[in-house]
């Protein structure tokens, strides 16, 4: 029977690299927190309309466009710290938690609980080359690193994962 367990500490940095890859499983969100060209392309466009209409003596336009650039850089700023902020309040930083994967399903076990999910209950896995991000809902996914494996291999991991989400919902279309 195959069986892994990882257990890791929930610390900023694990918080910070579970956030970041889950940003990239969300293509919303991926434009607006990944994509570098969303922020930095805008911006010289609108420095060169605000000159263009400086130039033309348009400067109430050029004050408004001038505000929508400030905006837009501090949009940038508010985004990454409102990120920071949603690190700091979860409740589980600084506890160890405990993720055992069988053929019966995810067992997870925490400072605030533990659970058991069967297999049917799961979406598709993101599979990385250091990792796994496992995904109960489109919101609520758990990043589970291979360093942080205490029984099994990642190739173990990788397996189950492929035999009881992957596979079956191949099957099920």
């Amino acid at each position: 029977m195959l069986k892994t367990k990882h257990r890791f500490v929930i610390t900023d940095a694990y918080i910070a690299e579970a956030q970041r890859l889950s940003i990239a499983q969300n293509k919303t969100l991926k434009l607006l927190y990944q994509t570098w060209w969303v922020w930095w392309l805008p911006r010289p466009v609108i420095l060169g309309f605000v000159l263009y209409l400086l130039l033309n003596h348009a400067e109430s336009s050029a004050a408004l466009f001038g505000f929508l650039l400030i905006f837009h850089v501090a949009a940038e700023w508010l985004g990454r710290r409102n990120l920071a902020k949603a690190r700091n309040r979860v409740r589980t930083k600084n506890t160890t938690s405990t993720v055992t994967m069988s053929e019966q399903g995810v067992e997870l076990d925490g400072a605030n609980g533990s659970s058991q999910i069967k297999w049917s209950a799961m979406l598709s896995p993101a599979i990385y080359p250091n990792g796994v991000l496992i995904k109960f809902s489109r919101l609520v996914m758990v990043w589970l690193p291979d360093k942080a494996l205490i029984e099994g291999s990642a190739a173990d991991v990788r397996q189950l994962l492929a035999d009881k989400v992957i596979d079956a919902q191949l099957a099920q279309r």
